[in-house]
């Protein structure tokens, strides 16, 4: 594993979380276009619940493939082997609980998501149908995963590739030709996964790398492991969730059921947005774990350098793209003059948190991917549930309607700021380390 490995992994995976946003966005477009802006608003309702079953997914994936990715540098296929399989069978485990439990609890659900009036019955209806597909959207984001660091990223670009795509066709299929409403949009994205799956599965049916589908016992400490290292990443994700129920409650209570609904368009844009920063946070874990089994520190420190300067000016070139074109993409999910107002206001003053959100990001896989859980998991704690949801709610409670959006960037930048001190803090504990050991 060398430096000049960065793009070949890289690239690839923001392609593929490219294409995991877009189930997202293309579903927003069908459905501001088909349904209206009360579907907007309860798919946006609907999405910090759905975001549980990705971060679940994410925490097992990223735990999983971390573990394994070391033993791999390690040469320990055997261990590597263990840690995958018990990988599969947690979050078979958990997806298949999720589906049965929302299924039958979709009303209550999206009572607690904070659905109302018109809204409440078109969130539950969206949950119950995009739930059936459960085992299929946590199966692929793992599979893509492990795909990635057992050496193959592009087949887990070509699998979730082929899953947007047909989520693109079946979203205009069921909502537009067959009229299913919001039920179709679910459909169609559960059926887009399904496709993802179908293409990466024979990669591990028929071992075409060092992982294949084996049956192996689960074992408490590869599960236990794969839970402990995977908990910064499932922080990690629930920080976009957490940011938007919080806000909701916000946006609801300052602007109403159409500054929810404005809001669902901005959240369709972030979802795309952050897609990028995840792609490149994931792409450069194999790469840091792989270094980190085979004890090449100076290696580490390179991927985390590039990752953060890519990342940095990725979100740099996005908020300007979204600053200088916001109005005309808004206009792709609804053209009503006051939501696309209030998009264009708040998506200005967001998109300043990028900056910040991206470097973090890579901050926390950084020491996910080494080995340093404690620090990952301050790092992920912050910006997720601790300083992120004490800044939303302060910041317009303080100076009123006009700092409604910028408590993320006060969140995101004092984290930031954190993170800096503790690799700076951890830098200079190794230079005085290194100092005695030559005296």
């Amino acid at each position: 594993m060398n430096k000049h490995k960065f793009y070949q992994f890289v690239i690839p995976s923001v392609c593929a979380s490219m294409v995991t946003g877009l189930y997202f966005v293309v579903d927003g477009i069908f459905v501001g276009r088909g349904v209206g802006s009360n579907g907007l608003g309860a798919i946006n309702l609907a999405v910090p619940f759905i975001c549980i079953l990705t971060a679940v997914a994410m925490m097992i994936a990223m735990g999983g493939s971390t573990i394994t990715s070391i033993f791999i540098g390690q040469g320990n296929e055997q261990k590597a082997l263990r840690s995958f399989m018990n990988s599969i069978y947690l979050v078979l485990i958990f997806s298949a609980f999720m589906t049965v439990f929302s299924f039958l609890f979709s009303d209550q659900i999206a009572r607690l998501l904070g659905a109302r009036g018109d809204l409440l019955s078109l969130t539950s209806d969206y949950l119950r149908y995009y739930i059936l597909f459960g085992i299929f959207f946590c199966m692929a984001m793992v599979l893509a995963a492990f795909v990635r660091n057992d050496g193959n990223p592009k087949l887990g670009l070509a699998g979730m590739a082929a899953g947007a795509l047909s989520n693109v066709f079946l979203d205009w299929l069921f909502i537009f030709v067959f009229q299913m409403g919001i039920h179709g949009a679910a459909v169609a994205s559960g059926l887009g996964q399904v496709i993802s799956c179908m293409i990466m599965l024979p990669h591990f049916i028929h071992g075409k790398g060092r992982l294949k589908l084996k049956l192996l016992p689960i074992e408490k400490y590869y599960t236990s492991e794969i839970l402990r290292r995977g908990i910064p990443e499932l922080i990690t994700q629930m920080s976009q969730p957490v940011t938007i129920f919080c806000y909701n409650l916000i946006v609801i209570r300052y602007l109403g059921n159409i500054g929810v609904s404005a809001f669902s368009v901005v959240c369709y844009l972030l979802t795309l947005v952050f897609s990028v920063f995840i792609g490149v946070s994931d792409g450069i874990q194999p790469l840091i774990s792989r270094s980190a089994g085979e004890g090449k520190k100076e290696l580490e420190r390179c991927f985390l350098k590039k990752g953060i300067a890519v990342n940095f000016l990725v979100a740099f070139l996005l908020y300007a793209v979204l600053l200088l074109f916001g109005e005309p993409v808004i206009h792709i999910f609804n053209r009503e003059p006051a939501l696309v107002k209030l998009a264009g206001e708040s998506l200005s003053v967001y998109g300043v948190s990028f900056l910040f959100a991206a470097v973090n990001m890579i901050f926390t896989t950084y020491h996910l991917a080494s080995k340093r859980t404690f620090k990952a998991l301050t790092i992920a704690s912050l910006r997720s549930f601790i300083i992120n949801v004490a800044f939303i709610f302060l910041m317009p409670a303080v100076f009123g309607r006009q700092a409604l959006w910028t408590g993320i960037i006060a969140a995101e930048c004092t984290v930031t700021f954190i993170a800096v001190l503790m690799m700076k803090k951890s830098s200079d504990s190794h230079t005085c380390s290194a100092a005695a050991a030559e005296n």
